[in-house]
């Protein structure tokens, strides 16, 4: 699809799109502005002809859906269709930075405050319809299913990841999710690392959240954790990372989870579409 603006209702004023990036999923993402510039929305689009991506789309949009009913800050749904071949999810533009700009200096130790922050508050959210099933328990089947295809070793390839094969690992995570169990259940992002929540002066929003669901909260954490020390984002750090589990609550944290659910987590790299089975 070239156009992506007749898709919105003309009260958003869209006039022009720009390019936002490919991610290494397939999915492209289109930036709509009105015609002083401003960002009004943002288009997701994927293949039809890659099933497991429109499914992801889908996905996304019905934890959107779900997460603006329980109150959580999340872009709103515009409109999902198809078109020229193309699945699409257009979403409102919501104001703020990802946290993963490059701030200044005397600004990061606040970002990460404000993102152990947002963390616990969605952690408290009521929730009083759970359609989605995050468990780890749950996400464990999905683990295996990776593993068996090939796609964990593939996607462990490509990060230079050593070691051994994805099945021989998986012993060792499946005996992990067995001696911890599932723990304590709360709303989760399902990613949340720094480029997914946007700061706006003291708020944050969320978004890329078709992972969402009831999970344990150390899934989050680790997810935020590991984002900070990444080499990705050189601005903040081991220590930030530190900062955030202290600013988040020791006293909820089990440094045993935090490392089952990373591990869980390698299980769901990306891998690039040209190498997945479907193509």
């Amino acid at each position: 699809m070239e156009d992506v603006t007749g898709l919105l209702d003309p009260v958003w004023g869209a006039v022009r799109q720009e390019v936002v990036g490919l991610g290494l999923s397939g999915a492209r993402v289109l930036r709509v502005l009105d015609a002083e510039g401003h960002p009004v929305a943002f288009v997701k689009l994927v293949d039809e002809r890659a099933r497991h991506l429109v499914d992801d789309l889908a996905a996304e949009a019905a934890r959107l859906a779900w997460l603006g009913r329980l109150g959580v800050p999340v872009p709103e749904v515009l409109g999902t269709g198809v078109d020229e071949g193309e699945s699409w999810l257009a979403t409102r533009a919501l104001p703020g930075r990802p946290a993963s700009d490059s701030w200044p200096a005397g600004e990061r130790n606040a970002v990460v405050d404000l993102l152990a922050g947002a963390a616990r508050e969605l952690h408290a959210t009521p929730v009083d319809e759970a359609p989605f099933d995050r468990s780890a328990s749950t996400v464990l089947v999905e683990a295996r299913a990776r593993a068996a295809s090939g796609l964990v070793d593939r996607s462990w390839a490509i990060a230079g990841k050593r070691g051994p094969a994805a099945r021989t690992v998986l012993g060792k995570l499946e005996g992990a999710v067995a001696a911890l169990g599932d723990g304590r259940l709360v709303v989760s992002h399902g990613d949340f690392c720094l480029p997914n929540v946007l700061v706006a002066g003291s708020d944050a929003a969320f978004v890329d959240v078709g992972r969402a669901g009831l999970a344990d909260p150390h899934s989050d954490l680790a997810d935020m954790v590991r984002s900070l020390r990444s080499p990705m984002n050189p601005q903040f750090g081991p220590a930030s990372a530190d900062r955030f589990l202290d600013a988040y609550g020791r006293d909820g944290i089990d440094p045993e989870r935090l490392r089952l659910h990373d591990l869980l987590e390698s299980f769901f790299w990306p891998v690039p579409e040209a190498l997945t089975p479907e193509n």
